[in-house]
């Protein structure tokens, strides 16, 4: 076969770069017969997050047949078909994501990354729950949508202001018991793998997509029901807080279930494993 692969090469500490980059060094390492092409999305990348060259991808494609993959850490995974961003559906034969699922679209489950490559290095650092002093709930990050109601209502810390370096704002998270995540383009984000590496428990409104190994709700993170309305989502938040809050041996269970869970499926090495266990070229032929 003649594949083709498209990627952006690691040039920041954007951790989705480098799974890119160790994964592709991995299958040109283990396909000797096959003959690779490696194409930098970079430069021709349009600026739409959807199409072919997006950073957000890696598209592996066999030239002979026009058969492709695409690798997918990008929040909309519905705009990932149709003529309308350039795609090929006849041609696809496989998705690989976890972000941005809300839909009957047909994809094989993946699993997510913190933001920087920093925290792989940060996690092994990070305090036990029994060792967090800060008992009190906030959410940082980019507020829109349900984030940037429930900031207005000042039930709940929501803010969009930022902590640099991040090693602050890592030492923000692992200091805090209970760390909550908000549901923004898609359900799964950064901070949601970034609170479990920090051996934070993760509060979140609960999962509805898969995972290659699932986070589950009372095992790995405390899940609670989402609610459009700010004031009621505001008061749900709030219950499901006050009820584990002061329940150290829970809080210890979960910080440490998660953290294991994020050390197999949220650092850049867990990513490039799990791919190489769900992909295989030879669905290209």
């Amino acid at each position: 076969m003649n594949i083709q692969v498209s990627y952006e090469r690691p040039h920041t500490q954007w951790s989705v770069f480098n799974v890119f980059h160790l994964y592709y060094q991995h299958i040109v390492e283990t396909n000797k017969d096959i003959n690779f092409n490696y194409v930098n999305s970079s430069k021709l990348f349009n600026g739409n997050p959807s199409s072919y060259y997006s950073p957000h991808l890696m598209t592996i494609k066999n030239l002979d047949n026009n058969k492709y993959i695409i690798i997918s850490y990008w929040d909309k995974a519905e705009e990932l078909k149709g003529k309308g961003h350039g795609w090929d559906d006849e041609h696809r034969v496989q998705l690989v994501t976890s972000s941005g699922v809300y839909s009957d679209l047909i994809y094989t489950p993946f699993t997510y990354l913190c933001y920087s490559t920093q925290y792989d290095e940060l996690s092994k650092n990070a305090k036990s729950n029994s060792e967090k002093e800060d008992k009190s709930l906030s959410f940082r990050g980019f507020l829109y949508g349900d984030r940037l109601r429930l900031s207005k209502l000042n039930k709940i810390n929501v803010t969009d202001q930022k902590i640099f370096p991040e090693e602050n704002y890592f030492k923000e998270l692992t200091n805090t018991k209970v760390c909550l995540s908000l549901n923004g383009v898609a359900e799964i984000c950064n901070r949601d793998m970034e609170i479990l590496s920090a051996k934070s428990v993760l509060l979140r409104p609960k999962l509805t997509q898969k995972f290659h190994n699932e986070l589950v709700d009372g095992y790995h993170y405390v899940g609670f029901d989402y609610d459009s309305d700010p004031d009621r989502q505001s008061e749900i938040i709030l219950d499901k807080f006050n009820e584990i809050i002061n329940n150290d041996e829970f809080l210890n269970f979960i910080s440490k279930n998660g953290y294991e869970w994020f050390l197999n499926n949220g650092t850049i090495n867990s990513n490039v494993r799990i791919l190489t266990e769900i992909i295989n070229l030879e669905i290209l032929k």
